[in-house]
């Protein structure tokens, strides 16, 4: 029942992430603030899950997963928050560079890698069905964002698919 709820958790956040753009593309500032809060839930359920269960792999397999999940952890955030915000040129200007280069949603690929590390930590079914549901709800937002969200809030995105590509 735990898991259920963390998910449903995680899930709200990203139906709170999805809402956010369409409060960009309603130029609806007031509510963009609120809905921005649902990117910090889909956090939630890591530090949950990291302070509530413990991992059945021996101590050595830690001392390698752990330091991995900070690197991913540490390319999310910078990809997500700290790139578009440090390179871009201007606000509301599509920005290419970086590791947007190598994919259009790159946050992805680095939240996939933690998921699946966070899988390999706790090693069983019932924490491997969260994250494999929490990544198909990050997915979804993604491709949304991909064919809806994006092309509107962006001229030159359609340019920017052609040559880069979704995922790799």
């Amino acid at each position: 029942m735990e898991l259920i709820k963390l998910f449903l958790l995680g899930a709200t956040g990203y139906l709170l992430a999805g809402l956010y753009d369409v409060a960009i593309l309603r130029n609806k500032p007031l509510l963009r603030k609120f809905l921005y809060v649902g990117f910090f839930i889909t956090a939630v359920p890591y530090p949950v899950i990291f302070f509530t269960w413990d991992s059945p792999l021996p101590g050595f397999a830690a001392w390698i997963i752990v330091p991995l999940l900070i690197a991913f952890a540490l390319l999310l955030i910078y990809s997500v928050m700290i790139e578009t915000s440090l390179f871009s040129d201007s606000t509301g200007k599509l920005y290419q560079g970086g590791t947007y280069r190598i994919s259009r949603h790159p946050g992805f690929l680095w939240y996939t890698m933690i998921n699946g590390l966070v899988m390999i930590y706790y090693w069983n079914y019932r924490s491997t069905m969260l994250f494999v549901g929490l990544t198909l709800c990050n997915l979804i937002l993604i491709a949304v964002e991909d064919r809806i969200f994006f092309p509107k809030m962006f001229a030159e995105y359609e340019e920017y698919r052609k040559h880069t590509p979704f995922l790799l």
